[in-house]
């Protein structure tokens, strides 16, 4: 059996034989205070989004993020340790031709209050650097999952979004949607990254729709899962998504996987698009092939304290102070 996702990155797994906003009623586990007694169907994360997982009689170390689609990914030389046999297959496609193939297998994974099977795969690259391996929340055995932002600065006000479910089973991820003109944007709190991030085509097509342009001097290099790197730039749009509270407005765009960023252009020294006390109607033709896939990363939601998974009422809350002047 199969599976293939369009998105970044997609895979495709073969079987082997054998085998809207708020007030401040913040609602359950949104303030994350240590007096506060954690309700037996909610996982509150400590502030590293870490945590430890026994399979096997091995501790194992595990960054929690949303964008980790599919199986737990394993430090693959715990698996070797371990003795661990593939009873499936799976291929990442990462675009420019980098297809990463992994194995994996079913494991039970005892996350100290209760044990639950867990798909889990390896590839030859470490899945992250700061752990022994990396968990999806939709892998995570609980209703609820609170992830500690920062300290609540000010008044929080809790942002609700609808929790939506993108792509199957054994490549799932969790996040929401933007409404880009009538379009849906498929959103995901990327608490791993730094920045705001969309692939080559995604960038064309935002920037050809909401005058964007790449701001001078922002090359960068993005780490992906299994130690896959991609050179960034940073663009800017003059006509801000909006989820919420929240504008977004910047983004790294990931260069030469899967396609040119040829059609973002450049933002110039005062450029007039993005002064608020200028008017400018944009003449460009719209472009852009899109997989329709935004990652939110921390600098966007500096001043939030708490995002909490709600998996049973499907439904996302974002607490937060006031946003900062863009």
């Amino acid at each position: 059996m199969s599976f293939r996702l369009p998105l970044v990155a997609a895979f495709v797994l073969t079987q082997l034989p054998l085998a809207a906003q708020d007030a401040p009623d913040a609602g359950p586990g949104i303030v994350v205070t240590a007096e506060r007694k954690t309700p037996a169907e909610e996982l509150v994360l400590p502030p590293d989004h870490i945590i430890t997982v026994v399979i096997d009689g091995t501790p194992l170390r595990l960054l929690v993020t949303a964008d980790a689609s599919g199986p737990a990914a394993i430090d693959p030389r715990i698996v070797v340790r371990l003795g661990w046999g593939a009873t499936f297959q799976t291929h990442w496609d990462y675009g420019n031709g980098d297809v990463l193939k992994s194995a994996g297998t079913l494991r039970i994974a005892d996350f100290g209050d209760r044990k639950a099977t867990l798909p889990v795969m390896w590839s030859f690259g470490l899945p992250t650097m700061l752990a022994d391996g990396m968990i999806g929340i939709h892998n995570l055995p609980y209703k609820r999952i609170v992830m500690p932002l920062a300290a609540p600065v000010g008044e929080q006000t809790v942002q609700r979004f609808p929790l939506q479910r993108f792509a199957g089973q054994r490549a799932m991820r969790v996040g929401t949607e933007i409404d880009a003109d009538g379009r849906r944007l498929k959103a995901i709190f990327a608490t791993d990254y730094t920045d705001n991030v969309v692939t080559a085509p995604t960038a064309n097509w935002l920037a050809t729709r909401f005058d964007g342009g790449f701001m001078p001097g922002s090359e960068g290099k993005l780490r992906m899962r299994f130690g896959v790197e991609r050179r960034t730039r940073m663009m800017r749009l003059a006509r801000p998504l909006e989820l919420g509270d929240l504008l977004i407005d910047r983004f790294a765009v990931r260069l030469a996987d899967y396609g040119k960023a040829r059609n973002v252009g450049e933002a110039g020294e005062n450029d007039p698009r993005f002064d608020p006390n200028e008017i400018v109607v944009s003449e460009r033709k719209p472009r852009g092939r899109v997989d329709m896939l935004t990652r939110i990363g921390r600098n966007q939601i500096a001043h939030c304290s708490t995002l909490t998974y709600d998996l049973e009422n499907n439904e996302i809350r974002l607490a937060c102070g006031t946003p900062p002047a863009s």
